[in-house]
């Protein structure tokens, strides 16, 4: 039971780690802070002073050790394949061919 609450704890660290990351990217506010204004908004986030100060120093390969994560990560999304198209089949040829006369009928209808 105990390796289930320290992988709860674990993911919800990787979680807000990323979430924290993502707000960072997304907000020119949290861009134009100093190293020092940063680790503050970080600490009020609750997030451990090794990672803030990973996070702070732009030091990525500390920040992945820190949290677990893979260094090579490749995230695929395998979408299910509709049905295959139907090909032409020889019937739908013949259909083709009975709605176009074709050269022999029409010379046979002009010779009788």
């Amino acid at each position: 039971m105990q390796a289930i609450n320290n992988l709860g704890k674990e993911e919800t660290i990787v979680s807000n780690v990323v979430d924290w990351l993502a707000r960072i990217g997304q907000s020119s506010r949290l861009q134009a802070l100093s190293g020092e204004q940063l680790a503050q908004e970080l600490a009020r986030a609750g997030l451990e002073p090794a990672v803030q100060a990973a996070i702070v120093q732009q030091r990525r390969h500390q920040l992945e050790q820190l949290i677990g994560a893979s260094k090579n990560v490749c995230c695929l999304i395998h979408a299910p394949q509709d049905e295959e198209p139907e090909e032409q089949t020889p019937e739908d040829d013949k259909s083709l061919a009975l709605s176009a006369p074709s050269d022999a009928a029409h010379r046979v209808a002009r010779a009788g």
